[in-house]
């Protein structure tokens, strides 16, 4: 019995597709105008590109939302070759640093089988000049996997041993590539069998430079060079048989097929998995830069070192685990004489250059948009997060951990180097770590000039969001103004805890967006880890009333304190001390050092009836650098260097020889302290409380008891830049820390507890 089945039809919607784990979203591809709209924002592009009169060069400037002259666009369609080049007076000098930084966009491989091939960034000093193109045998230009810089292979008969030099010769000349190739190409590969390869070799020429590669890849070489490429092999063995049947005669034949792959420098490839398909043209805008060092002769390649930018707007973000996000860099050493024919005055003609394949299914479009244009404006951004509490320590990789409380210096440092012109029309667009509450920001220019960030709010720690025009940059006269290579903008802060012990703080980016250069830097990730307990400082006073007040109970009346113009907590008067009498405490990260004119502490009162202080309290604070350390023996008795036994009356027994208390200050000449000491009632497990008390008594007799207060020891000015006190030095039987009896105290072993403090700011009434 025979089964018959007839399909009748299989409908099927796809809403996305999960391949190697990272969900991609599937939709129809976007024209080259719908590209351009999502491009990021570039710096215009002035009239210093040509494109040559090469035939069918596809290249052109294009519009973006950010205006005219905004993006390169090389390659629109199937079977394309565009090249454009930066004019003679627009050469890069490489005996000069210099910097190429851009955004590129290389298509959307996920909407189509395959995108192919790619771009490449090029310096050259070909005899074409601006009309400088890869070749075909013919004299047409090379697409492809040449991509418009590699040379080709003319033979046809692949049987031919391989000229590599014949090949460098159809290459851009006197050039150094590095290029974005979005397929591999490999007809034959390392991996295909002699019978496969032999099989395609019958066919003619093939594209296999990619030979030894895996999927999408970033690498360099020098196009005109024939190192740059080696042959390869593949042997057909055949036997056949002739003569009569009765004295046949074999003859084995080996007949061998050559054909050429490429030797690739500095390569950077994503390893295995989807994103060897997805790596450069996942249809996101991914940043570049290229920055040429003349003092080593290296140039430095870096891939993604910017956030991605969606190249649609429902496009899934790319997993931070996902290896196309990360960021990939290379170095490459190049003899600007001997590699690219450069002579004394150092210049070299750069450009891109872009192919696309025959397939209309796997169309790329090769778009650049540019933050820094080579030899136009050449300089840097950085920024540099430090953590002053910690010795300085530089806070630059998410492990990093600041305690709450820690005082925070975030640097951003632009530099112009070198360039044709000044960097001009600079707007800093900041983007503030969170978890911070910056006290300040202040701007310093090399030429002396120095300004402020007025909208900065200083008591929010949730990241802010500020904009700020700059002076214009340059390290040589421009005009009437002066050489102004430099600036720093500056912000010091303080950590603030979050909810849990540790706070993770996320990266944060800030760009600097020139008319004619665009430069970005990123704040690394960080923690910020919950302390229990502070360094505090203490102001005491005294609240009256004048006459036909009516005098309020302390717990009536409120401190409402502020540190530079930031609220502080308030404080309720304890009933338990004196009338009016009242202290407060500063948090230590509300005060900032390194102001100029110090920090400024300000408090008023108010009672329950709504009745507000006539005038406010106000001290100036400032921070020294260098510390004040105590140091105290942890254990000092009393009555055992000269033991007396109690009489029944009231006696005084002086510190013994062991108490030893010593103030270290490190902050300066003129600097000051006072040490103050409390201590818990005394009393013996046996006896209970002693009738009696600890107490200080000063050089004029006076005393002050340690269990009822804070006693004053000591007060200090330092009178050099390292300062010691012996703070016991001259204790006798009248004077320092004495414990006296009553008539009524026990004999006994007792013990209490001493609280040290300093006060570093002068008391008032």
């Amino acid at each position: 019995m025979k089964t018959r089945s007839i399909l009748l039809g299989i409908l099927t919607v796809v809403t996305g597709l999960v391949w190697g784990g990272q969900s991609l979203t599937v939709q129809a591809k976007m024209t080259n105008d719908q590209i351009l709209q999502t491009a990021p924002k570039g710096v215009t592009i002035g009239n210093y590109f040509s494109t040559g009169n090469i035939s069918g060069n596809a290249a052109k400037i294009s519009s973006t939302d950010f205006g005219a002259r905004q993006a390169v666009n090389l390659t629109t369609d199937a079977n394309q070759a565009g090249v454009i080049w930066a004019s003679d007076d627009a050469r890069m000098n490489l005996n000069e640093d210099q910097t190429a930084s851009m955004w590129m966009y290389f298509g959307d491989g996920r909407k189509t089988s395959s995108a192919g091939d790619g771009m490449a960034f090029v310096l050259q000093n070909d005899p074409n000049g601006v009309n400088a193109i890869a070749k075909n045998a013919d004299g047409t230009p090379a697409s492809g996997q040449s991509i418009g810089v590699w040379g080709t292979d003319s033979r046809t008969d692949m049987t031919q041993p391989l000229d590599t030099t014949a090949i460098a010769k159809l290459a851009i000349q006197n050039s150094w590539a590095v290029e974005f190739d979005t397929v591999a190409n490999q007809d034959v590969s390392s991996k295909t069998t002699d019978a496969n390869a032999v099989s395609r070799l019958k066919q003619g020429p093939v594209s296999a430079f990619d030979w030894a590669m895996d999927g999408q890849h970033i690498a360099s070489g020098f196009p005109w060079e024939s190192r740059t490429y080696a042959s390869q092999k593949a042997s057909e063995t055949t036997t056949t048989t002739s003569g009569p049947w009765y004295n046949p005669t074999t003859t084995t034949t080996t007949t061998n097929y050559y054909y050429p792959s490429m030797n690739h420098l500095g390569k950077i490839t994503p390893g295995t998995g989807t994103s060897m398909f997805t790596f450069l043209d996942a249809g996101w805008w991914r940043h570049v830069t290229l920055h040429w060092d003349s003092s080593t002769d290296t140039m430095t390649y870096s891939y993604n070192d910017q956030v991605p930018k969606a190249g649609e707007e429902a496009t899934t973000a790319t997993s931070s685990t996902d290896a196309a996000s990360k960021t990939y860099t290379q170095s490459v050493k190049i003899n600007p004489a001997d590699d690219l024919g450069v002579g004394a005055d150092g210049l070299v003609r750069w450009g891109f250059v872009g192919s696309t394949g025959s397939s209309t299914a796997a169309i790329e479009n090769n778009i650049v948009v540019f933050d820094q244009v080579p030899g136009l404006v050449n300089g840097n951004a950085t920024a540099t997060l430090t953590d002053t509490s910690q010795s300085d320590k530089v806070i630059d990789d998410p492990s990093d951990t600041v305690n709450s409380g820690d005082r925070l210096s975030l640097n951003y440092n632009l530099k112009y180097t070198s360039g044709r012109e000044s960097w001009k029309d600079i707007v800093a667009k900041l983007n503030l770590p969170t978890n911070i509450v910056f006290k300040n920001a202040t701007i310093k220019y090399a030429n002396g000039d120095t300004d402020t960030i007025s909208d900065l709010d200083t008591s929010s720690s949730k990241g802010q969001s500020l904009s700020k025009s700059l002076e214009n940059l340059n390290n040589k006269q421009d005009g009437s103004n002066a050489p102004n290579a430099t600036a720093d903008i500056t912000l010091n802060g303080v950590a603030i805890a979050g909810d849990n012990d540790t706070t993770t703080v996320k990266e944060t980016h800030s760009s600097f967006e020139g008319s004619n250069a665009l430069m970005h830097t990123t704040v690394s990730a960080f923690n910020v880890k919950k302390v229990n307990g502070s360094m505090t400082m203490a102001l005491t006073g005294q609240i009256t009333y004048g006459p036909g007040s009516t005098a309020m109970a302390n717990s009536d009346i409120t401190l409402h304190p502020q540190m530079n113009g930031v609220n502080l907590p308030t404080k309720t008067l304890s009933d338990s001390d004196a009338a009016g009498k009242f202290s407060y405490t500063i948090p230590a990260s509300s005060i900032i050092s390194g102001l100029t004119d110090g920090n400024q502490f300000v408090m008023y009162a108010t009672d329950k009836n709504g009745i507000n202080s006539a005038n406010d309290v106000g001290y100036t604070i400032t921070l020294k650098d260098g510390t004040l350390d105590l140091m105290v023996n942890p254990t000092g008795t009393f009555n055992v260097d000269h033991p007396k036994n109690l009489t029944g009356s009231a006696m005084s027994f002086p510190a013994d020889s062991n108490w030893d208390v010593r103030v270290k200050d490190t902050r300066g000449a003129g600097s000051t302290w006072t040490l103050t000491a409390k201590a818990d009632p005394v009393s013996s497990p046996t006896a209970g409380l002693l009738d009696g008390d600890i107490v200080y008594e000063g050089a004029n007799g006076d005393q002050q008891s340690l269990t009822t207060g804070a006693a004053v020891i000591a007060t200090h000015t330092a009178d050099s830049d390292s300062d010691e006190v012996n703070v016991t030095s001259g204790w006798d039987s009248t004077h320092g820390i004495q414990l006296e009896t009553n008539a009524g105290a026990i004999s006994g072993s007792y013990q209490t507890t001493v609280y040290w403090a300093f006060e570093n700011v002068p008391a008032t009434e």
